[in-house]
């Protein structure tokens, strides 16, 4: 993961928001994957590759007042959807 990065779901790929968190869904193999925090999903919906990845993140939790160790959780999430192909980067403009 590149922190410095910008960010968004992957071709193929949609997300739907559910109480415990999201729905992620890859139409070329038909994979379902699952959010377990809703904090988490909706950062990651929001992800539309403007701004990097650690502006984003900072952005988000104070925007929702939310501790700074949410931050962590945050771009692990990133980490690990980008490792499996939900999220691909977008060149710098």
């Amino acid at each position: 993961m590149n922190v410095a990065a910008h960010y968004r779901l992957a071709d193929g790929v949609a997300i739907r928001a559910e109480r415990f968190g999201a729905l992620v869904y890859r139409y070329d193999n038909r994979r379902l994957y699952f959010i377990h925090s809703r904090e988490a999903a909706d950062f990651v919906c929001g992800l539309d590759g403007a701004e990097p990845l650690t502006t984003a993140v900072e952005t988000f939790v104070a925007d929702r007042r939310l501790p700074r160790a949410v931050e962590a959780t945050l771009l692990d999430t990133v980490g690990k959807l980008e490792t499996i192909g939900l999220l691909s980067t977008e060149a710098a403009a």
